[in-house]
């Protein structure tokens, strides 16, 4: 039987397998071109609905579709994936509100620390990361250098709320609900990366599955740099049923892994002495064969690498002399390899970097294995270190800092996120942490710029559940920029740096003249945020200037003050960015004329809103 119902709903009615005609039937109706699946019983509730089309095959009839349904089924088969990881998408109540209401940012300067007009200033954004993200994608897309974040494990304990819903073991969805969570973000977090930049992210057993598929997916399988075992709990969990869990995991991906680089640890003194025990006149250093092996050793492949080598009296030569002995790349099973340098290269470092020993009656030559040329000890994929201890350098250290106990669970090592940064940033490095917590990274950040002396910046995310923005994540900053005593009456020292704290907020999504002007108005902060320019010059209520080390940047609210501020740009001289209100996208750069080669114009709010276009889709 089919046809339509008098409201214009389209039903067919198929039997689930193994079920009774009556009892397990699944009847699918289409309303306003949407497919809904429910079951007859169900089907009393909704008075406007009869049953037109019944089949008691699995085998879809496509021939009777409507063009709608067949739009919406195209549509659905697009969507689902050949490989990976499938969930039920579960609709988060912060990404639909981004489809009514848009997010900027609004400055909270009781928190701002200002050290010398030198020092690098941080950031902290307080809201939930999904809208902080969106910002972020208009003042810093591919500016981030690395991404570490340490999202919630998903342990069941109702450790992390979904929907304003703690979210335990008893959640049906919460595989679900968190696939979804971690990938909009994600995808987000992408965008943000440099073309160098590297993103870590540390999970536990819980999640680990679920996340390096969501990973694969977002940046490719290809760039995954590598997976690292930690061990943050040497003791081990005694509540643990059949194992007791010493470890996490820290994922290393890339956004493109032939463009970016993993460093090495430095040596410290007992790798130092244990991989080079031996001392001459120029440095430390240990022997490995002058004879290549491994790949790309065979003489075949490199022939180049194949010649003979000359020892007389205890010297060596590449020339061949009366009662001289040859030397050849000839392993102990008589196959023919390469030496490590060429002929060249011999010539230059022979006398101070190649030894001549005997062993087993034969003439052997050693290769000199220097620290410096070496460049340290290459990560390894299980870091088992007392310095990773969770409890002794996470819990304890964050006690004695707010010197009270129980201040935030669960932090990280501050060791095992400084080494992490040691391997992935470089000097100057913006460093993204939007699951910040109690604020490690940016601790570490701190911390490892004393160490070297660079200027790295953080920039810090965190929600406000449980007052731990402004409590904790905070706090914690600002002691080490600024020094503190600790539990045991000792001082620490500050760390300097200056740091600026923002909130979210929002403005209607609406687009209109009046929601366009309100955006501009509200957005100062984002422009400075995104230029790095927080010292303000001059204030009028239709013109703003500010200025870093490099350059000035200005907002003008009224086109009328554009000839205001060519006399301010006379006047300070420099280098300047400028964002002009526009109700189009007009960037008025023809105002500027004989000073235009000083400037950069663009719109305001059209750019704004371009980003939110593609991330909201509205």
């Amino acid at each position: 039987m089919t046809g339509h119902t008098p409201k214009g709903v389209w039903v067919s009615e198929r039997i689930s397998p193994g079920g009774g005609l009556f009892e397990n039937a699944v009847t699918t109706y289409w309303y306003k071109s949407k497919p809904v699946t429910v079951m007859p019983k169900k089907l009393q509730l909704h008075k406007n609905i009869v049953p037109v089309l019944r089949t008691v095959s699995k085998k879809l009839n496509y021939d009777i579709w409507t063009k709608d349904q067949l739009v919406e089924e195209i549509s659905r088969l697009r969507r689902r994936k050949k490989y990976g990881l499938v969930w039920e998408e579960k609709p988060e109540d912060v990404v639909e509100q981004c489809k009514k209401e848009l997010p900027i940012l609004k400055e909270v300067s009781k928190y701002a620390i200002k050290n010398s007009k030198d020092a690098p200033t941080n950031i902290i954004i307080e809201g939930d990361n999904y809208h902080a993200l969106s910002v972020l994608n208009y003042t810093h897309k591919g500016k981030i250098d690395v991404i570490y974040i340490d999202p919630p494990y998903n342990t069941g304990n109702a450790s992390w709320r979904y929907n304003n819903k703690i979210i335990d073991a008893e959640d049906a969805f919460r595989h679900s609900k968190f696939a979804s969570f971690i990938q909009h973000r994600l995808k987000m977090a992408k965008s943000l990366l440099s073309p160098t930049g590297i993103l870590v992210f540390t999970i536990d057993d819980y999640e680990i599955h679920t996340c390096r598929l969501i990973l694969d997916e977002i940046f490719g399988e290809e760039n995954r740099l590598g997976t690292v075992v930690i061990v943050h709990n040497p003791r081990g969990r005694n509540d643990d049923r059949y194992f007791a869990t010493m470890h996490e995991y820290a994922l290393f991906y890339a956004k493109n892994k032939n463009l970016a680089e993993v460093k090495k640890f430095e040596f410290n003194e007992e790798a130092l002495l244990s991989q080079f025990p031996h001392k001459d006149e120029i440095s430390n250093y240990g022997v490995v064969s002058y004879m290549r092996t491994g790949n790309n050793s065979d003489r075949n492949t490199r022939p180049n690498l194949y010649y003979p080598i000359y020892a007389r009296n205890g010297e060596l030569s590449l020339k061949k002399e009366r009662g001289s002995i040859e030397i050849f790349p000839i392993n102990v099973r008589g196959e023919e390899k390469t030496w490590r340098w060429s002929k060249g290269t011999f010539l230059e470092k022979y006398r101070t970097d190649i030894l001549l020993k005997e062993s087993g009656g034969k003439l052997r030559l050693f290769k000199k294995r220097r620290p410096e040329i070496v460049g340290g000890t290459k990560p390894k994929t299980i870091w088992f270190d007392p310095k990773y201890d969770a409890s002794s350098h996470g819990v304890v250290l964050l006690d004695s800092l707010f010197n009270k106990r129980g201040v935030f669970p669960y932090p990280k090592s501050l060791y095992a996120v400084i080494d992490t940064l040691k391997i992935v940033s470089e000097k100057d490095s913006i460093i993204l942490d939007f699951f910040a917590g109690s604020g490690t990274t940016g601790h570490a950040v701190l911390e490892l710029n004393k160490e070297d002396g660079g200027n790295r910046k953080f920039i810090l995310c965190t929600n406000n559940e449980n007052n731990i923005a402004t409590d904790v994540c905070y706090p914690r900053v600002a002691k080490v920029i600024e020094g503190y005593t600790n539990s045991k009456d000792k001082q620490v020292s500050s760390l300097g740096s200056s740091l600026k704290y923002f909130k979210t907020v929002f403005v209607s999504a609406e687009q209109n003249d009046k929601n366009k002007e309100a955006l501009t108005k509200q957005a100062t902060e984002m422009l400075c945020m995104r230029e790095d320019a927080f010292d303000q010059v001059k204030e009028t209520k239709s013109l703003k200037i500010f200025k870093n080390t490099k350059q000035y940047v200005g907002i003008v609210f009224d086109e009328n003050s554009i000839a205001v501020l060519k006399k301010d740009i006379v006047k300070l001289g420099g280098q300047w960015s400028i964002y002009i209100f526009s109700l189009s996208d007009e960037t008025f750069e023809e105002e500027f004329g004989e000073i235009k080669q000083k400037i950069k114009v663009s719109p305001i709010p059209e750019a704004i809103l371009r980003v939110y276009r593609r991330l909201f889709q509205i």
